[in-house]
């Protein structure tokens, strides 16, 4: 019988990615074009992978390994949306 523990703690973890960012993705919901994708939360499974789980705006949620989205992002699958707090400190 296999079971999970919950950890209160944050999780730890190497990424750039955190909760509340955004994206705009191309392919990852071909059904849904240019949708709207928002980090959720970053978890860590039993064997200590990262996982990063992206909700789109109909609630749907995707689970992937934080190197498989950060790949995504590095080639151009999922671009960064500027929030207006993101443009305020620029400014």
């Amino acid at each position: 019988m296999m079971t999970t523990t919950t950890i209160s703690k944050p999780v730890e973890a190497r990424t750039f990615l955190s909760p509340g960012q955004r994206f705009q993705s191309s392919d990852i919901l071909p059904d849904h074009n240019g949708a709207e994708l928002i980090v959720s939360r970053l978890v860590r499974d039993p064997l200590g992978l990262l996982h990063v789980v992206l909700r789109a705006a109909d609630g749907r949620e995707i689970s992937a390994y934080a190197e498989q989205v950060e790949a995504a992002i590095a080639e151009g699958h999922l671009a960064p949306i500027a929030s207006a707090e993101n443009l305020a400190i620029r400014a």
